[in-house]
């Protein structure tokens, strides 16, 4: 799942001085991030919050790998539910075949049926990272290619599918009706046009 090592995380702001009772000192480490990347940096951190949280709540913090560890000392996660909702109930895909732990950690069952499905089709490092919308990759790009969690993470209503990201991973999105319902709901509140899944 981590093809770069989380030193490249370094970029990230990091909160300083919370020793004492002065506001925190947000400082950030070797290359500093444009203002106008902010937005960008938080809406990309919240994806990343919002996934450890859910494996968190599935109890599957213990499967990551060494090299995604460093990432919890980044991010606080959210207070869970004490048992997983609804959302997280397997699929009879899921329960059959094999597959990677960090599907279970979407909250939206026919996108991990779909991941499912497609195994050994697509490239899960790079999938990883579009998740994120390049957050892995020093803020690079401005065009949002990732996802958006707008409430909590176990709730697939709170979570935005963004242009590049259907775009390049549309095949992922057949039958989430519930996740485009939802996008759709956070583009018309922006103003935006609806964005559509063609199913082929």
């Amino acid at each position: 799942m981590d093809r770069h090592p989380h030193n490249l995380l370094r970029p990230f702001p990091s909160v300083l001085d919370n020793n004492n009772h002065s506001p925190p000192v947000v400082t950030t480490t070797n290359h500093p991030i444009p203002k106008t990347h902010l937005l960008l940096t938080l809406s990309q951190y919240n994806v990343l919050r919002a996934t450890l949280t859910n494996l968190s709540l599935l109890s599957l913090l213990p499967s990551l790998p060494p090299s995604c560890r460093a990432a919890l000392s980044l991010v606080a996660l959210l207070p869970t539910p004490s048992c997983p909702p609804p959302t997280f109930a397997p699929t009879p895909l899921q329960l059959s075949v094999p597959h990677d732990y960090w599907i279970d950690a979407l909250p939206v069952p026919e996108m991990r049926d779909n991941l499912i499905r497609l195994q050994g089709e697509y490239d899960a490092d790079e999938l990883c990272a579009d998740l994120c919308g390049g957050l892995y990759d020093g803020f690079d790009e401005v065009e949002l290619r990732g996802i958006l969690v707008w409430g909590e993470p176990w709730r697939g209503d709170g979570w935005e599918v963004t242009e590049g990201f259907a775009r390049k991973w549309g095949v992922l999105l057949r039958g989430c009706g519930g996740l485009m319902e939802a996008t759709n709901r956070y583009r018309a509140a922006r103003g935006e046009g609806r964005l559509v899944v063609v199913e082929v």
